[in-house]
This record gives structure tokens, sequence and C-alpha cells, in this order.
């Protein structure tokens, strides 16, 4: 008797084991499309963790807007365990000394975003920490210019123009030049395009342009701002995983993340020319356009800095001193 209740207690804490290693972990994306670049990048972190740890986590991944869940909400999803990975584009509304890296025309090359980003990191990441999440990683889209149903060509073309935008600091741009800012999640954009809910958007080719190009006649590249993602896993989930685990996780994210980057873009060139070639009117900004642009919203920067708090006043002058802008 004895034997066999050794035997029970023996077969249901391997069963308890089995089910806790074998746990399927759900994942959410910003991206609402299988084809997007920052999707297919997250699939392949998935498969190489769920290869490296032999299966000890699997994952499903959902789509942004087959769970109810806004893109603006990732973060906070994470941290209460609704999700627990997911790539987190639209952050700003909960880490928002982040938005120094999207302020309107400040960064303009890729050397000084990094610039800029190694200046921020850690700030970030402890405030991504402060919902209950942990960053694993980083990849960053080309430059989000805009794209319109209606001619778009130049500065002065944005007037009257309902343009949906990704975050608050882009929002403050098209007031700056007489457009109209709408806050739409990615899913939405479709049907708002063909109901003249809005007229265009502000994306990467190698984003929107990918998914919705066929709805847009006109491509003014104006280097609005760059648009990063990361890498977040609920803190207390991964805190769980054994040290072990816990590495095969960071050695995948860190090693993967900049593939992630280099797809998205080598896809901007490829896709902005099949754009092109397809009939969008292509039209890159005058040196003149973007000093307009930049004198225009060089005050803002100091006003959202003012709003966002002691930090984000000393944070936003050390990257300004280091892009020598």
């Amino acid at each position: 008797m004895k034997i066999k209740t050794k035997l029970l207690i023996g077969v249901s804490a391997a069963m308890i084991s089995l089910s806790a290693s074998a746990a399927t972990w759900t994942v959410y994306t910003f991206g609402p499309a299988e084809t997007l670049g920052n999707v297919q990048g997250l699939k392949r972190i998935l498969e190489d963790v769920e290869k490296s740890t032999d299966g000890e986590i699997k994952f499903r991944l959902r789509l942004a807007g087959a769970l109810p869940i806004k893109s603006t909400n990732i973060t906070q999803a994470v941290g209460n365990g609704t999700v627990l990975f997911a790539d987190d584009g639209f952050h700003l509304g909960n880490v928002k000394i982040a938005g120094i890296l999207r302020l309107p025309m400040l960064l303009r090359t890729v050397k000084e975003y990094q610039t800029a980003f190694n200046i921020m990191r850690p700030y970030i990441n402890k405030e991504f920490e402060r919902q209950g999440v942990i960053v694993l990683g980083h990849f960053l889209f080309p430059h989000q210019v805009a794209f319109s149903t209606k001619t778009l060509t130049n500065l002065d073309q944005f007037k009257g123009q309902k343009m949906r935008v990704s975050s608050p600091e882009q929002a403050a741009f098209v007031d700056l030049v007489k457009g109209v800012p709408v806050t739409l999640g990615g899913p939405e954009v479709p049907s708002a395009l063909q109901t003249s809910t809005i007229d265009g958007v502000f994306t990467a080719s190698a984003g929107g342009g990918k998914i919705w190009g066929s709805l847009l006649n006109y491509n003014y590249r104006l280097p609005l701002n760059y648009f990063d993602g990361f890498y977040i896993v609920n803190k207390e989930a991964f805190d769980k995983l054994s040290p072990g685990v816990q590495k095969k996780f960071r050695d995948s994210v860190e090693r993967l993340a900049p593939t992630t980057t280099a797809q998205l873009y080598k896809e901007e060139l490829e896709v902005t020319a099949k754009l092109k070639a397809n009939g969008m009117d292509v039209v890159e900004p005058t040196p003149e356009d973007i000093a307009r642009a930049t004198k225009l919203v060089e005050g803002y920067w100091g006003q959202w800095a003012q709003q966002t708090g002691p930090d984000a006043v000393r944070l936003l002058a050390e990257v300004r001193a280091a892009v020598g802008r």
C-alpha cells in the first residue's frame, strides 16, 4: 500500500513538473500582419527559444487585434500577466522618458539614434521594470515618413490633412503643420483610409507601407522620427525560470534582435522601390523643408521635456549635445 502511494505521489509530481515545463506562454505583437518584419523577427526568436530550451517554454503568438489589447496597452498587458512576452512599439504612454527617441526631426541618422539610445537605455529599462516587465532586447524601424491618399509633396501640403499618428510627439508635429492628428490602432487603418476617416499615415515603407501601400498615393519622405520596439517579458514569470533557461532566453533575444532591424532596413529600400514602380508618387524632401520642419519643432522639444519632468530636461540636453542638435 505504501509503495502504491509513493508511486502515485511520484507520478503526480512528474505530471506537475511536465505540465509546468510544457506551459505555453501567450505572446503578443503590435504587428497586424504575418508579413511584417517585426512579426517575422519575433517568430524567429520564439522558435529559437523553444529549440534552445528543448521545449521547456512554448509560445502562442497572437497578432495585433487578435486579443482585446490595444497596442498602446501592451506594456501593461505584459506587466499584469495577460500576456507574458511581447514586442512593444507603442510604449510611450507607459514609459514616457522614451519619447526623447521619438521627438520629431531630432535624430536624423542611425548613428545619431544609437548615440541617443545608449544615453537613454538605462532610464528606459528602469521605467519598464516599474511596469513589472524586463526588457530583453530592442529593434529599430527606419524613419517614419508620411504617406497620403491626397497630394503630399512638400511641408505646406500637410495643412488640413487627417494624419494617423503613432505617438503624441507625432501628433504635436501634425498640429504645428496645421494638419489633423488622428490616433488609431494598426488594424483600424485600412478601413479608416477607405472611408476617408484619415487621409494618410506616418509609417515606414517596411511597416505600414508594406501592408497599406495599395490604399495610398503619395509618399513624402520627410525623416520625422525613428520607431523603435522592445522585446519585453513579464518579470514575475521570467524570474520563476531557472537561471539556465533565463540565460538561453536572453541569449536568443540578444542574438536575433539585430536581425529584425536588418530585415526592416532591407525591406525599406525594396518596398519603397516597389511602391514607386506601382505608381506611387515618392518625393524626397528638400533641404529647405527639412530645415523649416526642424525650426518649427525645436521649441516643442523643450516644452515636451518640461512637461515630462526634470529627468527629461536633463537627458534631452545630453542627447542634443551628443548629436549636435
